[in-house]
């Protein structure tokens, strides 16, 4: 299925969830709204559970999209932080059907997969905050920090549902920054005599939760590139160019696994590139499996005790 279609597919199965409610819209009114048969909805999708799982996953990949795109170059961190929240605000209240179907639902109970997966979302979301939190304030918060991330998840929280009983258009910037200043306001009040509520140790399950799947990432990249370089070492090339493809996928595999610092993108992709200038077909879908792994890697590698991909 091209992307194009499968995102129109979506949008349109959502919508159908978010007007009937999930349990009331059976898979024959999804390939009539479609205009395509079961057979072709399950050659897609093995179910309806599969496909709920596939509408979240495609709105939380816009939703970190929409963070991404705020130019790197702002005038200040706290700006860009302020511009990161108004469009979250935006594009939620762009797809108000999605936030309409999460509301109308128990969707945690659906399936395992899809509450693990939730489960997974709420501990990125929650690391994205910590992040930036101390990227803004610094120090001044570092101590408070889960504390602060969780007024601010529980104030977007509820900005969200309240946009969403209103039919007005809302204004993303002028609430981000409403919000910031409230940030700004408790932050400053904090005293050092006054002992942060939350701690490391308490949000261990939340912790743990997002470096298993940051381990599970990373042993499935290894595993690309042990598979890759087999590869390479079987196909009919000159000796040089194999131990310098093999030489490019070992050097990859340090970057992405150094526990010291953080991926250097331009290092990754540059790696990537060079690989695939080779035109080798028979790489070809091993490469894209690669960056695609790398890239889902790239979107859970957001820790509390390290920095995110560096931009140079």
């Amino acid at each position: 299925m091209a992307d194009e279609r499968k995102v129109q597919f979506i949008e349109t199965a959502m919508k159908l969830f978010a007007e009937k409610g999930y349990y009331s819209t059976s898979i024959q009114d999804i390939v009539d709204a479609w205009g395509i048969s079961k057979g072709a909805f399950y050659h897609h999708f093995s179910s309806k559970e599969d496909l709920m799982l596939a509408i979240i996953q495609h709105h939380f990949e816009k939703m970190m999209e929409s963070f991404t795109v705020i130019p790197q170059d702002s005038e200040s961190e706290k700006e860009r932080f302020i511009q990161q929240i108004a469009a979250h605000f935006a594009n939620m209240h762009e797809h108000k059907e999605f936030l309409q179907m999460m509301m109308a639902e128990q969707i945690p109970k659906i399936s395992s997969d899809i509450h693990l997966y939730l489960l997974k979302l709420r501990a990125y979301i929650f690391s994205w905050y910590c992040d930036r939190l101390i990227e803004v304030y610094g120090t001044e918060v570092e101590r408070y920090v889960f504390d602060v991330a969780t007024m601010l998840k529980g104030m977007i929280r509820q900005y969200m549902f309240c946009f969403f009983l209103q039919t007005n258009r809302i204004h993303p910037e002028e609430v981000a920054r409403f919000l910031v200043r409230r940030l700004d306001a408790i932050i400053a009040s904090f005293s050092p005599e006054e002992a942060p509520i939350l701690n490391k140790e308490m949000l261990k399950p939340l912790i743990e939760m997002e470096e298993k799947e940051r381990c599970v990432l990373q042993e499935k990249i290894s595993a690309h590139i042990a598979h890759m370089q087999k590869k390479i070492l079987s196909l009919s090339l000159d000796k040089k160019i194999q131990h310098e493809l093999h030489a490019a996928l070992d050097t990859l595999e340090a970057e992405l696994m150094n526990e010291e610092s953080a991926p250097r993108e331009y290092v990754v992709q540059g790696i990537l590139l060079y690989i695939e200038n080779r035109h080798l077909s028979l790489l070809a879908d091993d490469l894209a499996a690669l960056r695609k792994d790398i890239e889902q890697y790239r979107k859970t590698n957001n820790r509390w005790e390290r920095s995110k991909w560096k931009k140079h």
